[in-house]
């Protein structure tokens, strides 16, 4: 009797010690923005453009920008170009790059994380320093010619410290 006691006080300390532990894991203060953006199950249209209002709180600070992609089995590719722009909406001074973010190897193995037939890739897409505080409109575009791109699930945006 006194083990099962003293086994039910262990694994009580062990459960409260994990939860503490996993919440101080989930408050990441470096992310100032993260978001995905859905895309209909039918494709991606060419024409679509998404576009993700962030809330930059400091201009003297660095933000790594992070492009993430969500890539069903279907993807036909192993590669998806982006075309990603951002603005100020007071200001329309729009920076502009072109970046692609590899989704499978030459064999058709999918890089990102997942499983079930969904996965999640990551791409590092520079280092930016906004000129003042505010609100910024980031806009995002596949450039594959495919009118309706199959496979895409979300399509998100991350800004780090």
């Amino acid at each position: 009797m006194k083990k099962l006691l003293k086994y039910k006080k262990f694994l009580r300390k062990s459960l409260v010690l994990l939860f503490i532990a996993s919440l101080c894991m989930a408050c990441d203060k470096q992310t100032v923005y993260h978001a995905f953006l859905s895309l209909p199950t039918e494709g991606w249209q060419r024409k679509d453009t998404l576009s993700f209002q962030v809330t930059v709180p400091d201009s003297a600070t660095y933000y790594n920008i992070f492009i993430e992609v969500r890539n069903r089995n279907s993807y036909p590719y192993q590669n998806l170009p982006l075309h990603i722009c951002y603005d100020n909406p007071e200001v329309q001074d729009f920076k502009r790059d072109t970046l692609e973010i590899r989704l499978a190897d030459s064999t058709g193995v999918w890089l990102g994380n997942g499983w079930g037939g969904l996965y999640q890739s990551s791409l590092r897409a520079g280092i930016v320093r906004v000129g003042k505080a505010g609100e910024y409109r980031f806009k995002i575009t596949h450039l594959l010619p495919d009118k309706l791109l199959p496979g895409i699930n979300d399509v998100g945006i991350k800004l780090k410290r």
